[in-house]
């Protein structure tokens, strides 16, 4: 074979194989890639749709909840005021929920650093569990931990006995506790929440009885722990907390989920951002991560904190009036109250 030849067959086989390419590109169907589906994005994590936690919500009539759920309420922490509502007066179910109240009664009535005893009815309790044994010996404190992180119905049945002897007895702490708290269409008849047609709630009295529990600084900083160890006689455990608001929400700081068949999904949240600490609640929502996080951002999206010292600088037309005692209320100028951010409302202030 002469070079001529060989550059003729050289030829010949580039212009097939250019030819074989060109075919190729245009009969072949183009996959596109999508750069965004294979990149993790934190928000996205537990169902929660990135645009609806981005998006900002100036109206109500803009908040779409899921229309087949009941119990919703958002509400400013200090001043206990309804920033939106749907359906909070409604008899719901709380589930684990339950279980704000069930710390808050033992804040109030036991020490914290107390090392208590398992006792033998907390074994073996059906639901959650941190799988203690009964005569074990745990403090209040590590009971709380797994109380709030895990939902230890077992920790709930030993914080019980602890604080009242019986679970009976304190269920009759919990109805009085809560209506201190302002919660009239409640009743309790257990600290865990597993359901029972006479243990029963609203999203607004949760939300209060949550209000006065965020009052404490303890409950505060367990609630908004996202792992913690904890000592079960001298055995060490780790638990990590359930709420998952708390590294997919700015600002989120507690507090607490529940689930069972009869109530659905359940959840209590609370976020604070530039002073204003709000407390929302989704009882019996199929879609509560999402729902708590439209009614989060609705909050927030509108009201801010006006220090009562500033009232006479609002100008709006529909009057807002926050009664201050001068002779109780110790630095009442430095207090701050939720009002709407359009200029739509004026701070009255009334001294009594």
């Amino acid at each position: 074979m002469n070079e001529n030849t060989k550059k003729i067959l050289i030829m010949a086989v580039c212009v097939v194989c250019l030819t074989m390419a060109l075919i190729s590109s245009i009969l072949m169907p183009k996959t596109q890639f999508n750069v965004k589906s294979i990149l993790k994005n934190i928000k996205n994590e537990s169902n929660i749709v990135q645009n609806e936690v981005d998006s900002t919500v100036k109206s109500v009539e803009n908040l779409p909840l899921k229309k087949q759920s009941r119990g919703a309420v958002v509400i400013e922490q200090s001043s206990r005021r309804v920033l939106y509502d749907e359906g909070m007066n409604e008899k719901c179910y709380p589930a684990s929920t339950t279980k704000v109240l069930t710390a808050l009664c033992v804040l109030e009535n036991m020490p914290i650093d107390k090392v208590v005893t398992v006792p033998k009815e907390a074994e073996g309790v059906e639901g959650s569990s941190i799988y203690l044994k009964a005569g074990q010996k745990i403090s209040v404190r590590d009971l709380l931990y797994g109380l709030m992180l895990r939902s230890g119905n077992d920790a709930a049945v030993t914080l019980a006995v602890a604080t009242s002897g019986n679970v009976q007895n304190f269920a009759e702490l919990m109805n009085k506790t809560a209506r201190k708290c302002g919660a009239s269409n409640s009743n309790f008849v257990n600290p865990h929440g597993l359901h029972d047609e006479m243990h029963y709630t609203t999203a607004y009295d949760l939300a209060k009885i949550c209000a006065k529990a965020y009052e404490n600084a303890v409950f505060c900083k367990i609630v908004s722990t996202s792992k913690v160890k904890i000592m079960v006689d001298d055995e060490a455990r780790y638990i990590g907390n359930k709420n998952k608001l708390l590294h997919l929400y700015d600002g989120a700081n507690g507090v607490k989920t529940g689930f069972t068949k009869k109530s659905g999904r359940c959840l209590v949240s609370g976020a604070t951002r530039e002073g204003m600490q709000i407390i929302g609640v989704v009882l019996n929502h199929s879609d509560m991560w999402n729902d708590t996080v439209r009614m989060l951002n609705f909050a927030f999206d509108n009201y801010y904190m006006c220090p009562l010292d500033n009232a006479m600088l609002t100008g709006g037309v529909n009057e807002i009036i926050v009664k201050v005692k001068q002779n109780v209320t110790a630095n009442w100028r430095d207090l701050r109250y939720p009002i709407k951010k359009d200029g739509s409302e004026k701070l009255v202030v009334e001294y009594c």
